[in-house]
């Protein structure tokens, strides 16, 4: 007896059947209708990259412990994408004096992490990408928060189910210099440290604080900046902040912000949160989390950032950029948690599907031939092969809720006509073989809303 292969997918991957991918391309659909009103044009790039571009910027924990590595040649590492940012660096360092700035680009690739499956994450998730390049301003920022918060409302969101969740590198920085007095090569370690306070439990936390850092200054400092929600809330934590806190890059930049979100009417959809730090090392500036608010899936659906330094892996220049990867897995979990995926979309619908019924076998040539007729039209068509049955095959149409069959036998094929039915009004009629195109438009003009 041969060997039976499981009919599972590898762990932490998914099979799609056709109604699973149709819920998948309307989640799609629906963010890029969004995406494309702010004028972001789509791209694609190759799910194999080499290691390097994503060592020498992202963490060492996403290179070493999550990602999948290839090695078919001796001394040549691949990685199969775990995020798009450094494929979208290296493509605009390639044409960058081509592009027209600030460029506004979106992507939907398949990205691969070597992670433990759970709720939430999958070892190969779909993550459109949402960039805008070369605005240094931090109108950059806002027209993304827009984007985010538009992309939300467009599934039916609320106030109540969402918030994004902001912070600034550069203002941590600050608070790290000026307030906490930490070395500057240590600052990092900040940040590693920051981004696993809402991953771990409360002693968890505590002891890998202690461990890591071993100072009781810093580690009072580290722990005062885990979950503040707005700047002042923060401070007020802190004696004796020295003005030139005040007068830094970090601090104007994150009152600059806070300011122009105010100014747009979308602050009620935004939190400022201390611990928000994101864990990749290229973020620069404003960063973000988008949280599901509720009580049923509280937890991060996705984030970004702003990154300066990224093309300095490809070329001299210099070109920032911020930008956000949205899990497709994760957000239709918040989707289905708040009931905002319409039951119909998994259905296919065929009532825009000419179905072609034959009397017999006979009637194949002349069905083919209909239908040959029918697709040139760009109208969808199904032929029913089993041919012998009509009732059967006119109840498997009304099955589909198809609107129009289209019948053929040996009177039709002798005299060169189709009979038509129309299934909603039940009505059927018997025409020339030249006049079955009109037929179907009138039909579908009169009825095709039912």
């Amino acid at each position: 007896m041969s060997k039976k292969f499981s009919k599972e997918p590898l762990r932490g991957m998914d099979d799609y059947y056709p109604a699973d991918l149709r819920e998948v391309n309307w989640i799609l659909e629906t963010i890029k209708d969004v995406v494309e009103r702010y004028s972001y044009e789509e791209f694609a790039s190759p799910q194999i990259e080499p290691v390097e571009i994503f060592a020498a910027k992202s963490s060492d924990e996403l290179v070493n412990e999550q990602s999948f590595i290839i090695e078919k040649k001796k001394g040549e590492r691949l990685i199969l994408i775990p995020e798009l940012t450094p494929s979208l660096a290296r493509m605009v360092a390639a044409k960058s004096q081509e592009l027209k700035k600030p460029i506004r680009w979106f992507s939907v690739p398949t990205c691969f992490r070597y992670e433990r499956p759970q709720k939430g994450r999958r070892r190969a998730f779909i993550q459109p990408n949402v960039d805008i390049l070369g605005e240094e301003s931090l109108y950059a920022e806002l027209e993304i928060f827009n984007i985010i918060v538009d992309i939300f409302l467009e599934f039916g969101a609320t106030l109540e189910q969402f918030q994004i969740r902001y912070n600034s590198r550069r203002f941590m920085d600050s608070v790290c210099k000026f307030i906490l007095k930490i070395d500057e090569d240590k600052i990092p370690i900040v940040y590693k440290v920051l981004d696993k306070s809402d991953k771990m439990e409360e002693d968890e936390f505590e002891k890998y604080v202690i461990d890591t850092f071993q100072d009781e200054i810093i580690t009072q400092g580290v722990f005062k900046c885990t979950d503040a929600r707005s700047v002042a809330e923060l401070l007020k934590k802190f004696e004796n902040i020295p003005e030139v806190f005040y007068q830094s890059e970090g601090y104007l930049e994150i009152t600059n912000f806070e300011r122009l979100i105010k100014e747009v009417d979308i602050s009620n959809y935004c939190t400022f949160s201390s611990g928000t730090v994101r864990g990749l090392d290229y973020y620069t500036g404003i960063i973000y989390e988008v949280f599901d608010t509720g009580k049923e899936n509280i937890r991060s659906i996705f984030g970004g950032g702003r990154y300066d330094d990224l093309l300095s892996l490809f070329s001299d220049e210099k070109i920032t950029g911020t930008g956000f990867g949205m899990g497709v897995y994760t957000l239709s979990l918040f989707l289905k948690t708040y009931n905002l995926i319409p039951e119909e979309i998994k259905k296919k619908d065929y009532s825009d599907t000419i179905y072609i019924a034959s009397i017999n076998e006979d009637m194949s040539p002349y069905a083919f031939e209909l239908a040959r007729i029918i697709r040139d039209e760009d109208l969808p068509c199904m032929i029913d092969y089993r041919f012998k049955n009509l009732k059967n095959q006119l109840k498997r149409a009304n099955e589909l809720e198809v609107l129009i069959v289209l019948i053929v036998g040996p009177e039709e094929l002798a005299e060169k006509k189709v009979t038509i039915r129309n299934m909603v009004s039940e009505e059927q009629k018997t025409v020339y073989f030249d006049e079955v195109i009109d037929e179907i438009y009138q039909i579908i003009e009169e009825f095709g809303d039912n």
